[in-house]
């Protein structure tokens, strides 16, 4: 009887550590098995950019003509208006072909003179802040002396600036204007006076 109890006992001990060999390598499969409604947390850095861009909208360039009439007898002024479509800070500069109106026919004549001058504003409407300045024409010329703060080509240094986006405002204008010529010299006669003004556009971060 002794020895069935010995047998019996050894034969169980064999069982378990069979049981416990089977089981080891199925707990270890179990453990890297994803379940339904587990969840892992995964971090995918994305970075992205947007460039600085700034343009006429469409349809909202400024564009036209104007005849000023009789400009040694009265008075002119004339508004173009013109919208911008910014995404940052701005800038617009002009420039004028002649720095004056100017007249075909020469002024060689002493006293006579064929260019008129006349002042132009620019004003910038962005969507929280505005912008304005103005030059006589003269130092909008490419080649003038003088210092404008919106002489063109517009760059990123280089036109009235406005310090923020603009979209859609309707207030931006360029302006022309003058009081009727007095002086120095006399206008030659002409029905031709004119001037050519360039205006550019660029974004200004």
């Amino acid at each position: 009887m002794e020895g069935k109890r010995v047998l019996r006992s050894i034969l169980a001990t064999i069982g378990m550590l069979a049981a416990a060999l089977a089981a080891t390598p199925a707990a270890a499969q179990l453990s890297q098995t994803i379940y339904e409604g587990q969840s892992i947390p995964l971090t995918i850095p994305v970075t992205a950019s947007v460039g600085g861009r700034c343009q006429f909208a469409t349809n909202g360039a400024p564009s036209g003509t104007w005849d000023a009439g009789f400009i040694d007898e009265a008075a002119w002024q004339h508004d173009f208006g013109f919208t911008l479509e910014c995404n940052t800070a701005a800038r617009v500069a002009v420039v004028s072909l002649n720095g004056g109106l100017k007249a075909p026919v020469g002024g060689s004549d002493p006293g006579y003179v064929n260019l008129a001058p006349y002042t132009v504003t620019l004003n910038l409407d962005g969507n929280t802040t505005t912008a304005s300045d103005f030059c006589a024409a003269a130092a909008l010329k490419a080649s003038a002396p003088g210092t404008c703060a919106f002489r063109g080509p517009a760059s990123t240094t280089a036109g009235l600036r406005l310090a923020g986006p603009s979209q859609n405002q309707t207030d931006s204008y360029l302006r022309v204007s003058a009081p009727a010529f007095a002086g120095p010299g006399t206008l030659v006669a002409s029905t031709a006076y004119a001037d050519t003004l360039t205006i550019t556009i660029a974004a200004a971060p």
